[in-house]
């Protein structure tokens, strides 16, 4: 229903891994190539939310990137397992050139 009032025209396309419980969730909107901003900045907080009430991640196999990590400390990940990260990250990459500020701050 969200997506109706924004865009009637858009397809919702979900599918998913059954062995690891990921579910993808893709909107697309014909004839248009480009992410609609409206669209997404009313679907993520309402989907992301969903999940977390459901105890699932945002985040799987592909982790964050640049496009969720906004959500991290809030929707995704607790402070510790994000102080694990950056220990991780720092070990494998302390002068922080493998994809700098992706995700985290160089280390």
């Amino acid at each position: 229903e969200r997506i109706r009032n924004v865009r009637p025209d858009a397809l919702c396309v979900c599918w998913g891994h059954v062995v690891d419980c990921n579910l993808h969730f893709n909107v697309t909107t014909p004839g248009e190539f480009e992410e609609d901003e409206e669209l997404t900045a009313i679907l993520e907080p309402y989907l992301f939310e969903s999940v977390v009430r459901r105890k699932g991640s945002i985040s799987a196999e592909h982790g964050l990137g640049r496009c969720k990590n906004e959500y991290l400390g809030e929707l995704a990940k607790n402070e510790a397992a994000l102080a694990k990260m950056r220990m991780i990250k720092g070990m494998f990459d302390p002068r922080g050139i493998l994809n700098p500020d992706k995700v985290f701050p160089a280390c």
